[in-house]
């Protein structure tokens, strides 16, 4: 059995206004922070790793981005269940018309 006890800072995510982007890394997560129904801390959140880091980013609510990360993070979990690595890395651009993900 392994057990890990995470401790991670969330950090906002960096992408602001139209022309900032941003290596993150490969997508190994995506998830639900579970806080109060009632408050609003709930929050939608990616996990990034990439050498010896692992950075976890609260999401913006970006429809197209959460399903460009998602189909990245489909590729990596079909690719390390057949021995082979991963490979999705991304680079996210904000452009005027929204986000882009791209492999580097």
């Amino acid at each position: 059995m392994h057990i890990i006890e995470q401790k991670l800072v969330v950090r906002d995510w960096p992408l602001q206004k139209p022309g900032d982007e941003a290596f993150f890394g490969y997508i190994v997560a995506l998830g639900v922070f579970p806080g109060d129904w009632d408050d609003g801390s709930m929050f939608r959140y990616a996990d990034f790793a990439y050498s010896d880091s692992y950075t976890r980013y609260r999401l913006p609510n970006d429809p197209t981005l959460l399903n460009e990360l998602a189909k990245y993070l489909s590729s990596n979990f079909e690719m390390c269940g057949t021995g082979h690595g991963i490979y999705g890395k991304v680079w996210v651009f904000l452009t005027k018309d929204g986000y882009k993900v791209d492999l580097p």
